[in-house]
Parts: C-alpha cells; structure tokens; sequence
C-alpha cells in the first residue's frame, strides 16, 4: 500500500491530518494542513473553525479571529464560532466586537450559558453593572437547569459580590436576581 502523495490528498484529506495533528498537540502542523484544506475548498467551514481555534492555543489571536471571521461568512448562524471570536476579540482587548459576538452566540443559542457568563464577565471588565448582572442571571439559570453545580455556584457568588459593588439589588432585575 502506497502513501498519497500531498499532490492528490483532497480539502477533507488534510483537514482529517489537520484534526490528527491538533488531537496530539502539534499545533504548527495542525494549521499548516487546516491551510491546505481550505486553499483547496476556501468553504471548508470546519477547517476554518479548527484553524482558529489551533492558532488560539499558540496564542495567535489576531489570525485566530481571521479564521473565525472566514467560518462566519461561510455559515453566520453558527453560534461557536461567534462564541470562539467573541474570545480572541476580549483577549486582543476589542471589546466592542467581544460584546457583539457574545450577543450573536446567544442570540442564535439561548441556551448557551457560558456565552452569558463571558459576556457579563465583559460587560463587568467595563463597569457596567446592569448588563453584567442580567447576564449572570442569565448564566446562572441555565448552568443550574444544565445541572452544571459548580459553575451556578460561581455564577451565584459573583452576583453577590455585583450586588455591592454596583449598589444594586434583585428587586432592580424584575424579581430573576437570585
């Protein structure tokens, strides 16, 4: 049995070698054959979205989000890579475009509580404390009905502690402040 030759491997060949490499940490490579992936089908949504993510774990969130942004032309309503870029952006400190993918994840997914978590930690890092409050609510509801303890637990302290710094109570969000 011959090994192919780079010449005849297909967008989805090298996308597999890109996701074998990724699994083993070989993240230079993992991008390198996510590369050849979509210079073969430039619409390759998920070799797009698994580069970004790889250039995220090297950091390189500038080409991260480039990534991301290619995903999104490719299939916009897709609400992990608005989640993923809304990341890269907070860590690259735009956090304009970090608010506004965060609100796309959770617009297309409701249910998508650490989206809701992210986005008041955001909305926190800029002292605005409704936003940061409703969306810990938010976050908090659904980590507790996704049976996710821990993160309800952190979610609940977090509102304790924005409650006093925000001088604001429960009373101030309609009763759904617990």
């Amino acid at each position: 049995m011959s090994q192919e030759s780079e010449s005849e491997k297909t967008a989805e060949d090298w996308f597999n070698e890109g996701v074998a490499l990724g699994r083993i940490q070989k993240n230079e490579e993992s991008i390198k054959a996510y590369g050849k992936a979509v210079e073969l089908d430039p619409s390759h949504f998920k070799a797009w979205y698994n580069m970004g993510l790889r250039y995220g774990k090297i950091p390189q969130n500038l080409k991260a989000a480039d990534c991301f942004k290619k995903a999104l032309e490719i299939q916009g309503e897709d609400p992990m890579v608005h989640y993923c870029l809304a990341v890269v952006s907070n860590l690259s400190g735009q956090v304009e475009q970090a608010v506004k993918h965060y609100e796309e994840a959770v617009r297309i997914n409701p249910n998508f509580a650490k989206a809701y978590s992210n986005l008041a930690m955001v909305h926190y890092s800029i002292k605005k404390g409704k936003p940061t409050i409703s969306n810990l609510i938010k976050a908090k509801k659904l980590f507790e009905e996704q049976g996710d303890a821990q993160m309800a637990s952190t979610a609940a302290d977090l509102l304790k502690e924005c409650y006093a710094e925000f001088k604001l109570n429960p009373a101030d969000f309609n009763g759904n402040g617990s």
